[in-house]
């Protein structure tokens, strides 16, 4: 059992309580219990729970407190000792949000409040998260509405308090929460789809003010999105969107929803946020490329294995590359305003000087070596640029298909072949390069294992990204809509 309190807005503080069950061994013979706090968090790429922020903890058993330890190497886990005949243990302690900019991303304001469940937790080590269920109940303040993948339970809203339906561990940290006391939920849902909707939080009312047009291009997200892989692979799905100044930037995915930051004239100044419409297509995207498809080396059984991210120029570029396509042939944004985007990304690519000394792969190591730390000399340090640059990769490779193919294939083919397997199903895939450059060679033969390894493994000389003005037109068409099967059920 989880309850998180998420009312005490002034101080920006989340208290929880937690029942944590003891296994039955434990409890036959006593022993030492370990309780981690989850760090490696996926879509992050690097170890960024916040564990700084958690506080006054304690831990109690058949009423009385069991002093904890916390791990000399791994300070992200606590040692309980447990004596014979305890079947669970009660944990309590407080996460103490950032209450300025200046000290971390503040998620709390005095109008809305994004719940990230792995900040809010722990969970007892040696388990599968997949493995681990729970029931978890969200407080929020009085009359505030909320957008989760999560679904209450029924008869599980009392007043200001909403218990969700029993949930796995890792599904569960999957699954945040944007509420606040201006909200307003718009339904995406596409012709015998799985249910969709938008759901935005904001600084006053008025922001929440979209016009049919607007609503309708984020329906057509859905459904062009559908048109290019061919599936889906979540029960519901819930954008989550903040339009503020206040609650701190984001954009990170999740299998059933993602979480999003846009400006506050989103709706309002429709004309001039357009630079900010290609979240939504990027995080949705993440739904089949990094959810259900992942590379093997970022899958981990748990939220404290280390992730290794040498295929994040597949995970995030190939993403980065179907966000701006989707965008365009959604009309999220117009075609002219994405192919300006792709070429003010070339050209700052083709004078980045350190592509002269470190290949892209090695900027898959970033997060972990610098976490988005400011850097002095970004263009010859480079950064994460296995996003825009392998957005460019993918646009090259897009290019060369069609043009071996003779306009009779795209990217989209490989698309559909690669993420568009086992419509229905949110088990995770995860995959390799040799299987991508499979799927590549299946639509169209080419030594695509000798392009990848050219502009991924080793240092490239600068040089011009190709022309794509020509096809511009073709690539940003939207696709015919096929029919969308049926929602599977989940076995």
């Amino acid at each position: 059992m989880l309850k998180v309190d998420g009312t005490d807005l002034a101080r920006h503080i989340y208290t929880v309580h937690e029942i944590i069950p003891v296994s039955p061994e434990l409890s036959a013979h006593g022993g030492d219990m370990m309780i981690r706090y989850p760090i490696w968090i996926p879509g992050d790429h690097s170890p960024t729970g916040p564990v700084t922020q958690l506080a006054g903890l304690s831990v109690h058993a058949d009423n009385r407190n069991i002093p904890w330890i916390r791990d000399t190497v791994d300070v992200s886990t606590f040692h309980i000792p447990i004596t014979a005949g305890t079947k669970m243990i009660l944990v309590d302690f407080q996460t103490l949000t950032p209450v300025s900019s200046d000290v971390g991303r503040v998620v709390m304001t005095p109008d809305m409040l994004n719940v990230q469940w792995n900040a809010v937790c722990l969970y007892p080590a040696g388990y599968f998260t997949r493995d681990i269920t729970v029931s978890p109940t969200l407080v929020l303040p009085h009359g505030w509405q909320y957008g989760s993948a999560l679904r209450p339970r029924d008869g599980g809203n009392t007043g200001d308090s909403i218990t969700f339906q029993n949930v796995s561990f890792d599904r569960l940290v999957d699954s945040p929460v944007f509420a606040g006391r201006y909200f307003r939920q718009f339904d995406l849902t596409p012709p015998n789809g799985p249910p969709v909707s938008l759901d935005v939080v904001a600084d006053s009312p008025n922001l929440l003010a979209a016009a049919p047009e607007q609503i309708n291009a984020h329906r057509n997200l859905v459904l062009q999105a559908n048109a290019v892989f061919g599936s889906h692979h979540y029960e519901h799905y819930d954008f989550l969107l903040a339009l503020t100044e206040e609650l701190g930037r984001i954009g990170l995915e999740h299998h059933q929803s993602s979480e999003n930051s846009g400006p506050r004239g989103y709706f309002t100044k429709w004309k001039d946020t357009f630079p900010a419409r290609d979240l939504l297509p990027h995080e949705f995207t993440h739904s089949w490329n990094g959810k259900f498809r992942r590379p093997e080396d970022l899958w981990a059984a748990d939220f404290n294995t280390p992730h290794r991210g040498s295929l994040l120029w597949i995970y995030e570029g190939q993403t980065q590359y179907w966000g701006y396509v989707l965008a365009a042939r959604s009309n999220l944004m117009t075609q002219p305003q994405v192919l300006d985007a792709l070429a003010l990304v070339a050209a700052t690519y083709d004078g980045r000087a350190g592509r002269l000394w470190r290949p892209l792969v090695d900027t898959t190591n970033d997060p972990v070596i610098a976490r988005r730390t400011p850097l002095s000399w970004r263009s010859w340090q480079r950064s994460e640029d296995y996003y825009s640059e392998g957005e460019l990769l993918w646009l090259e490779a897009d290019t060369l298909i069609r043009e071996l193919s003779h306009g009779h294939h795209s990217l989209d083919d490989v698309a559909r072949q690669f993420f568009g397997i086992s419509n229905g199903s949110m088990v995770t895939h995860t995959y390799r390069r040799e299987n991508v450059i499979a799927a590549l060679n299946t639509v169209q033969p080419y030594d695509w294992a000798g392009f990848l390894h050219d502009r991924v493994d080793v240092v490239t000389p600068m040089r011009h990204w190709p022309d794509w003005s020509v096809g511009g037109t073709v690539w940003f068409m939207a696709r015919s809509q096929p029919p969308i099967s049926p929602r599977k059920r989940k076995c």
